[in-house]
């Protein structure tokens, strides 16, 4: 079974599923009765943040964070992004995709299609918010280098607005929640330096083999 400790998830797409990940320990957890009891189905590893994400539309379709800190310090050290389409029982990981705070979704660029993916993580070596139109095969940046808002801090989130594509929301330290003006910030480069401007559209900075 789980403690109090654990960050627990229902599946949107079946009402008797719920999961549950220990962050501590690094297991996850399934319910098939509505959550009245659970089973360790996988290990994706320990790591410092817990929210999960199951995607609306598909049944068992997870995406994780993993983000190992430096005890000494609590600065980065490594990390992953695991997805998973069977529940939790086999993880993936995304490739160019290192330390990862957070992962979320939102509106999906084409009507009908898979969501937006998006994340607080290192890729290709630049660490900030980043989203994925095509499950992770490729991402681009979504802040700027002026606008990273200290971290996500005890928030632990960034998660895409379901009704407007493009749109994605992160918790700051102790400045609300913050989220871009479309047309309206220079994304992908540092050159805001913490000014919103006109700008062209974000730029692609990964892409996977």
């Amino acid at each position: 079974g789980i403690d109090n400790s654990a960050f627990v998830v229902g599946d949107p797409e079946n009402d008797d599923v719920f999961y549950a990940y220990t962050k501590a320990d690094g297991k996850f957890y399934k319910s098939s009765d509505a959550g009245a009891s659970f089973k360790a189905v996988g290990t994706p590893g320990e790591s410092a943040f817990k929210k999960f994400r199951a995607i609306p539309g598909y049944e068992g379709d997870l995406w994780l964070p993993v983000a190992i800190q430096d005890p000494s310090n609590g600065t980065p050290a490594s990390g992953k992004l695991l997805p998973s389409t069977d529940g939790g029982a086999s993880w993936g990981a995304v490739e160019g995709v290192g330390y990862c705070e957070a992962v979320g979704y939102g509106a999906p660029k084409e009507k009908g299609g898979y969501p937006a993916i998006y994340v607080f993580a290192t890729v290709g070596k630049v660490t900030g918010v980043f989203g994925s139109d095509d499950k992770g095969k490729t991402w681009t940046r979504v802040n700027d280098d002026g606008h990273e808002y200290c971290g996500l801090a005890n928030g632990e989130f960034v998660m895409g607005d379901m009704n407007t594509y493009g749109v994605v929301y992160m918790s700051t330290a102790g400045r609300g929640i913050a989220a871009p003006v479309a047309g309206n910030l220079e994304r992908g480069t540092s050159n805001s330096h913490g000014r919103n401007k006109g700008a062209p559209a974000s730029k692609k900075v990964w892409e996977g083999s």
